[in-house]
C-alpha cells in the first residue's frame, strides 16, 4: 500500500506540483518508490488518492504500465483528516496476508523492505523499520519518535522526550492495522501514528532494526535537495572503473548525468551519442596533420567520459538491464577499433612504415582480447575482493592513452604502449587466474 493522498503543502508550494509527482533526478517520487519495492520483488500495488486525486491516479497507471506491475487505486474520501483515514480507505484490497505500507515521499534502500519481509509480523499484528542512529537522521526535530522494548513499539509520537528510534515510514502489516486505526478513528485520532499507538499497546505492534540503511522523508525544498544529493553520492563509481574513470572520467560524468537525467535521452541513446563521438575522433585521428590529430585524441576522451553517463543515467532512473550492457559493450569494442584503426593510419600515413601496421595490429589484437576477459576477471576480483577497488587496465586507460599520444604528436609511440600494455595485461590476468585456480 502506497498512500499519495497528501497535499504535501511544505513540498508543493515550492514546486506547485502534486507530491508524488515530483521529480528527484528523472523520476518522481512515486516512481521511485514503485522501483525500490519492486527491487524487493513486489509486484502489486495499492495506492490511497486524496488531493488531485485524478492527476496522481493517472500517473500511477503510466509507472504501472512503464514497469509492469499491477496499480489499483482507491479515493479516500476523508484523506484531510490523517494519513491513517487514508490507509483505511484501502480496507479490503489489501488481501489476508501480510502487506507493505510506505509514504509516496519516502525514498528508502529496498534492504529495509527485505529486513521487514524476513520478520515478518504475527496474524493481527505489524512491524514497524526503525533506525536507531540518532547522529545519521536528517532533520532530526521533524521525524517520528518510537519508544521501544524488546523489539515491541511501546510509544510512538513527534512529540516524545524519551524515545530510542525513529519511525522510517516503511512497516509490513497484516490486516490487524486496521483495526488499530478504526479503535483511533472512533477517539477522533486518524494519524496512522494513533492506529499504530492503538496496537501497540496491546502488544501488537513489533519492530526491526535497519540501522544503517538508507531513508529519507522528502517534504521540504530541503530534503528533495538532499536526496538529489545522496541519489548522486551513489553514482561515485564501480569498483571495476579504472584508474581514469576513478579520479577524471565518473566525476564529470556525474557533473553531466546531472542535467542528461532529466532529459527524456534514454541510457541506449547516450550509449550511441558516445559511440557517434568515438567515430568522429577516428575520421579526425585518421585525418593528416596536427590540428586533427589533437581534436580527434581531445574527443575520444569525451565519448569516453560521455561513456560512463548511460550506466548512471540507467541507475538514476531503474533502467538497468542485461540488454544494455551487451548493447553498450558491443558499441565500445566498435569505437575501440576505430580509434585505433584511425591512430594506425595517421601513423603509416605520416611515416609510411609498415612497423605502423603492425604495432597498430598488435594494439588492436590487445584492446580485444582485454575486453574479452574483462568480465571473467572483474567476477574474479569482486569475489575476492567483496566491493573493494581493484587493478583494472581497461578502455578508460587504452582512450585517455589516446588522448595523450595525440596531444603530443606521438601516434606510433601510443600504439606501441597501448600494444605492449593491454598485452601484457592479459598475460597478467591468465596468471590470476591460475593462482586463484591453484588456490
Amino acid at each position: 500500500m502506497i498512500l499519495a493522498a497528501g497535499m504535501g503543502s511544505r513540498l508543493y508550494a515550492d514546486t506547485n506540483t502534486p507530491k508524488p509527482l515530483v521529480k528527484v533526478l528523472g523520476l518522481s517520487l512515486a516512481e521511485r518508490v514503485v522501483c525500490t519495492l519492486q527491487a524487493a520483488n513486489v509486484r502489486r500495488f495499492v495506492v490511497t488518492l486524496g488531493h488531485e486525486a485524478e492527476t496522481v491516479g493517472a500517473h500511477f497507471t503510466g509507472i504501472a504500465l512503464r514497469r509492469g506491475v499491477t496499480v489499483e487505486c482507491v479515493e479516500a474520501g476523508d484523506w484531510k483528516l490523517g494519513n491513517g483515514a487514508s490507509a483505511l480507505a484501502a480496507r479490503g484490497l489489501t488481501g489476508e496476508g501480510p502487506f507493505f505500507l510506505v509514504m509516496s515521499d519516502h525514498l528508502f534502500d529496498p534492504g529495509i523492505a527485505r529486513a521487514l519481509a524476513g520478520d515478518a509480523p504475527a496474524p493481527g499484528e505489524v512491524c514497524l523499520a526503525v533506525d536507531r542512529d540518532r547522529a545519521g537522521i536528517f532533520d532530526l526535530a521533524d521525524v517520528t519518535r518510537v519508544g521501544v522494548t524488546d523489539g515491541r513499539i511501546t510509544e510512538i509520537d513527534k512529540s516524545l522526550d524519551q524515545w530510542d528510534a525513529v519511525d522510517t515510514g516503511v512497516m509490513l502489516c497484516t490486516p490487524g492495522l486496521f483495526e488499530g486505526l478504526e479503535r483511533a478513528a472512533a477517539k477522533d485520532r486518524h494519524g496512522l501514528s494513533d492506529g499504530l499507538g492503538e496496537l501497540a499497546r496491546e502488544g501488537r505492534a513489533g519492530t526491526v532494526d535497519v540501522t544503517g540503511h538508507p531513508w529519507l522523508d522528502v517534504d521540504t525544498p530541503r530534503s528533495l535537495r538532499e536526496a538529489e544529493r545522496r541519489l548522486m553520492h551513489e553514482m561515485g563509481g564501480k569498483t571495476s572503473d579504472g584508474p581514469v574513470s576513478r579520479h577524471l572520467n565518473r566525476p564529470i560524468s556525474r557533473w553531466l548525468t546531472r542535467y542528461l537525467v532529466r532529459t527524456p535521452l534514454t541510457p541506449d541513446q547516450v550509449s550511441v551519442i558516445s559511440w557517434v563521438m568515438s567515430t568522429i575522433a577516428a575520421g579526425l585521428l585518421a585525418v593528416g596533420g596536427y590540428p586533427a590529430l589533437a581534436a580527434g585524441g581531445v574527443m575520444a576522451q569525451l565519448a569516453s567520459i560521455v561513456d560512463g553517463c548511460d550506466g548512471e543515467i540507467a541507475r538514476l532512473k531503474g533502467l538497468q538491464s542485461d540488454f544494455g550492457g551487451w548493447f553498450d559493450a558491443i558499441l565500445d569494442r566498435y569505437a575501440d577499433a576505430f580509434l585505433l584503426f584511425g591512430l594506425m593510419w595517421h601513423a603509416f600515413a605520416s611515416t609510411g612504415a609498415r612497423l605502423s601496421l603492425a604495432v597498430g595490429f598488435a594494439a588492436i589484437v590487445g584492446s580485444f582480447i582485454n575486453s574479452y576477459t574483462a568480465d571473467k576477471y572483474d567476477w574474479l576480483m569482486a569475489r575476492k575482493l567483496q566491493g573493494s577497488p581493484y587493478l583494472r587496465l581497461g578502455r578508460d586507460v587504452r582512450v585517455f592513452t589516446i588522448f595523450l599520444g595525440a596531444l603530443f604528436n606521438l601516434p606510433l609511440l601510443t600504439l606501441g604502449v597501448i600494444a605492449l600494455a593491454t598485452n601484457a595485461e592479459v598475460v597478467r590476468r591468465i596468471l590470476v587466474f591460475r593462482r586463484a585456480r591453484a588456490d
